[in-house]
């Protein structure tokens, strides 16, 4: 792991402390991120964060709850929360 990871943004984080240093040159630390930049050093890449997973709303509930109802009494197996989400938003 590098002392520093880049961001999405211009943004730099220092590993050590979690410190989020601004692309601004009058700033100290970013003044020593750019020293230690010159000196070799090689910021770790920005990882994305993991997606999150679809959040149904108490409407979107309500209608998984009928849908499955639905289903049960066509004999089909029910659906997933997340399925029947992604499937009504597509």
């Amino acid at each position: 792991m590098a002392d520093y990871q880049l961001t999405a943004t211009d943004v730099v984080v220092r590993n050590g402390d979690g410190a989020h240093i601004p692309n601004d040159p009058a700033n100290r630390d970013r003044a020593e991120y750019e020293q230690w930049l010159a000196d070799g050093g090689v910021p770790d890449p920005y990882t994305p964060p993991e997606p999150t997973p679809p959040h149904a709303s108490q409407e979107a509930t309500v209608l998984y709850d009928h849908e499955n109802r639905l289903r049960a009494l066509e004999g089909q197996p029910p659906l997933a929360l997340a399925d029947f989400v992604n499937k009504k938003m597509t």
